[in-house]
């Protein structure tokens, strides 16, 4: 008999490792397969009724939807997308895995260093091709979009920085110079939403510190300040996050109107449209797939014209999603897939701890700016905290005889 170590080692490493290059040659999806039949390998049964209940109810209210959908090859393909994040709920609530909380850090700690890797890589392939970069130049090749790079960098961040305050000092050196070359690539990137959850976790991962060590409370405090300031600095020197903050300002200030002859606000309008989508199908949506085509529709009308450099477009020239997950199940599946995905971050956000809690937190922020749902890199990323939060709350004292 192969002990269970053996299997979990690789199908767990090979699930985490793959997430952050995302290839084209080899979806990231082919590692979670491994992971889960790996902890199926390896386990014992132990239903845990409720969290199935909710994740079997998310897949079938996704399936229900695309009854009366007017897209229903689109809603299959989004019903696609979205089903690993249900199969994975199901499962891993199906089995009793021992030790799992060590085998969970392992995997995260996979997970987090092959996210330093891949963008050292991008980093570095960027350089070599272009000098000195902003965000617009940055090549970020197979499946990954500068949203998603970033919200992987966020959360590898969250993850290395835990270890970091261990009496370790080489370790925690090391883990420290990863974790601000991490930030450093937020800050490159200059994905808004991310610019502006930094410091906010920033500020909350310093006060959880300082009231677990009262005697280190004004060191705690120099750090969080010198943190925040550097990070500042950064993003005001730097052209691509400086001109990404310029043009969040000019968003806020443009809300009905111009800034500088430009509209800059897509996403205001995109959610206007959205809004008025839900209005008038405010219960079971207009059904799973049809959101971008009814979204198109309706920016077809809007007569505001936005400019790349000096050349005018429309709206309606593009095909958008709603930049929104809570928007996109509204629209699709109505007020029951709303209530279906706030119960799985519900679930998610009081089921996790440490830094699994944050990047649950974390990806529901970055969610209201983004449709993770609509993409394969946010899915499967959801999926992959699925399994380890699922993990994670087997308690010690649940723990089935031998």
């Amino acid at each position: 008999m192969i002990k269970q170590s053996s299997y979990l080692h690789y199908t767990g490493a090979a699930g985490a490792a793959l997430l952050p290059f995302a290839l084209l040659w080899l979806s990231p999806v082919y590692g979670l397969i491994l992971m889960a039949i790996g902890v199926l390998l390896a386990d014992t049964k132990n239903v845990r009724l409720a969290p199935i209940v909710l994740f079997l109810a998310f897949a079938i209210w996704q399936v229900l939807s695309i009854i009366w959908s007017g897209y229903r090859q689109a809603g299959w393909a989004d019903l696609v997308m979205v089903l690993p994040i249900a199969v994975m709920g199901v499962l891993m609530h199906s089995v009793h895995l021992k030790n799992a909380n060590i085998w969970v850090e392992r995997w995260m700690e996979t997970f987090a260093w092959a996210t330093v890797l891949a963008w050292t890589i991008i980093f570095c392939k960027s350089l070599y091709l272009n000098g000195w970069v902003n965000y617009k130049d940055f090549e970020l090749g197979g499946r990954l979009g500068l949203h998603f790079q970033s919200l992987y960098i966020f959360l590898a961040a969250l993850i290395l920085e835990r270890k970091i305050w261990r009496n370790t000092y080489g370790l925690s050196l090391m883990r420290a110079t990863a974790v601000l070359w991490l930030l450093l690539g937020i800050i490159v990137l200059s994905s808004r939403i991310h610019l502006l959850l930094v410091p906010i976790a920033l500020v909350a991962r310093f006060i959880e510190i300082g009231n677990h060590n009262k005697k280190q409370r004004k060191k705690t405090i120099f750090l969080a300040v010198a943190s925040l300031a550097a990070g500042a600095l950064l993003i005001t020197a730097l052209p691509g996050p400086r001109g990404r903050m310029i043009d969040l300002r000019n968003e806020v200030r443009s809300l009905q109107g111009k800034v500088d002859g430009k509209q800059t606000n897509h996403r205001v309008f995109i959610w206007q449209a959205g809004g008025e989508i839900i209005s008038n199908h405010p219960w079971i949506g207009i059904g799973n797939g049809a959101g971008e085509m009814e979204l198109h529709e309706n920016l077809s009308a809007l007569e505001a014209t936005f400019y790349r450099g000096k050349e005018p477009y429309r709206l309606d020239e593009f095909m958008y999603d709603f930049h929104c997950i809570w928007i996109q199940s509204w629209v699709e599946g109505g007020i029951v897939a709303v209530f279906l995905l706030l119960g799985i971050f519900i679930w998610g956000i009081a089921s996790s701890t440490g830094a699994l809690r944050y990047a649950w937190l974390a990806i529901l922020i970055s969610g209201t700016t983004e449709s993770l749902l609509d993409k394969q890199a946010g899915a499967l990323l959801i999926t992959f905290l699925v399994g380890l939060t699922a993990l994670q709350s087997l308690r010690e004292e649940r723990e089935l005889p031998s």
